[in-house]
């Protein structure tokens, strides 16, 4: 087969979606951190849409923020690459045009830091994981004691996190002209775009003060939700897409057929017309977002742990299980549920429902060890909030299993505060001292739950019974 690119689209399959609109006059009015696989899932599909039945120069100037593999995907594709979204009964293959240019930071950065600075880019827009916005253990302050941040206030001209990145992009344009600018972040994270606001002030206060003033006054920070699950890419599965595609595409993704967009309504200047294709725009974000962050994004976290200590591979895997997934269901309505704040006019037991029914996908392949990266900072936004103003006993139970994952399992772990809890790992000390430290790491101590000495005793307690018998039998 030949390789997708805007040259060989005539010969994708008849049944394949192609952007709507002639790509070769697209100009760029989008600058994106972190151009991953859920972003060309996700807010470049909602693009691509809106610029197909509105029109507009929203083009998107994506960058990754370390590797170039994207970019060596992407390239040679003319930035084309083609989304399948399928669960068991569904399946539809589209080619997404938005993305124009991959930029690599470590690569070429006065190219990045000059897209941001550029007078016609309207938006920046980020996807680079809680732990990318580099808050201390307060939740809200820049994290002065990170390597990345302490090299960048050191070296601010020559910035490898994407905070001083983006600090440097909007000091070159306030020199070119300044023009208006909104950031939005697309991160589960609370209170997203306003935690980066904050961050970056912080850091501009320190390396270039001169730029807050333009930020107070020209730049807006809407908050956002986003709601879609994209497993990572394998070859098999872009191999399979391909011959759906009838074209090679290297940098083919998947996801369900599901997918959600919420954004704040406050734009420093023009924006694409997202609502036209599904994006709601809402005066205030807090309340969808707290439902799920800490519904759907909660149970997956204890799927992924209770999976795992379970030898289970993948999220459909856990749903399928008879203890596991009836747990997850008690779970849900028990503990999750009720500490939530729903709308009015929200139905929290149809939202339940739907989630259950995209957990149990059998086309995903949503891997439980992806999920189950950067386990500190996810666990202090989507466990923290419910822990402290519940007792949450099945929630425990969740939590205890990540504590032992990260203990007693043989399996890497991928976390922002690795090197603390591999010492854990290593330690002969007492268990409930190691416990502490490990639950301290996603913020969850005496300061944050009240009740702390007894939520380290169940968790303690339930450890205890996955050594000596397991995990099964714990949920049960």
């Amino acid at each position: 087969m030949q390789r997708l690119h805007p040259d060989t689209l005539g010969a994708a399959r008849a049944d394949v979606r192609l952007p709507p609109y002639e790509r070769g006059a697209l100009r760029p009015g989008i600058v994106h951190l972190g151009l991953g696989a859920f972003h060309r899932a996700h807010q470049a599909v909602y693009t691509d849409a809106a610029i197909g039945v509105a029109g507009g120069d929203w083009g998107i100037l994506g960058v990754s923020l370390r590797s170039a593999a994207v970019s060596e995907q992407l390239a040679p594709q003319g930035g084309l690459y083609s989304v399948l979204s399928e669960d068991a009964t569904t399946s539809e293959v589209r080619v997404v045009g938005a993305v124009l240019q991959v930029l690599v930071a470590p690569r070429e950065p006065a190219a990045v830091t000059g897209a941001i600075a550029r007078q016609d880019i309207h938006i920046v827009t980020l996807t680079i994981t809680e732990k990318g916005y580099l808050l201390a253990a307060d939740g809200v302050a820049l994290d002065r004691a990170d390597e990345g941040v302490r090299h960048d206030l050191a070296n601010p001209e020559r910035p490898v996190t994407a905070v001083g990145i983006l600090a440097l992009g909007l000091r070159e344009r306030v020199l070119r002209g300044g023009a208006p600018l909104t950031l939005l972040s697309c991160d589960n994270l609370s209170e997203n775009s306003r935690r980066l606001r904050g961050v970056l002030a912080d850091y501009l206060g320190s390396t270039f003060p001169e730029v807050l003033p333009w930020l107070e006054q020209h730049a807006r920070f809407p908050c956002s939700m986003v709601d879609r699950i994209v497993p990572a890419a394998t070859a098999e599965q872009r191999a399979r897409q391909s011959q759906q595609l009838g074209l090679v595409d290297e940098g083919a993704v998947s996801t369900e057929p599901f997918s959600q967009w919420l954004i704040e309504d406050d734009f420093a200047a023009d924006r694409p017309a997202w609502e036209r294709v599904g994006v709601q725009l809402v005066d205030d974000i807090l309340p969808y977002e707290n439902i799920k962050l800490r519904l759907l994004n909660a149970s997956h976290s204890a799927i992924a742990y209770c999976g795992l200590l379970a030898d289970c591979t993948v999220v459909d895997e856990v749903m399928a299980d008879p203890a596991l997934g009836a747990w997850v269901q008690r779970l849900m309505a028990r503990d999750l549920m009720p500490a939530l704040r729903v709308p009015p006019d929200f139905d929290l037991g149809a939202y339940r429902d739907q989630l259950l029914s995209r957990f149990a996908n059998p086309r995903l392949g949503h891997r439980c060890v992806q999920i189950a990266m950067d386990g500190s900072e996810k666990i202090a936004q989507r466990w923290l909030p419910t822990l402290a103003q519940s007792e949450a006993p099945l929630l425990r139970g969740a939590l205890a299993a990540w504590v032992y994952f990260v203990l007693f399992m043989d399996i890497d772990i991928d976390d922002p505060r690795a090197p603390v809890l591999l010492a854990q790992r290593a330690s002969d000390g007492p268990l409930r001292e190691r416990i502490e430290s490990v639950l301290a790491c996603a913020r969850i101590d005496r300061e944050s739950v009240g009740a702390f000495a007894g939520l380290v005793g169940d968790v303690e307690e339930h450890m205890r019974v996955i050594q000596s018998e397991s995990i099964r039998a714990l949920v049960a």
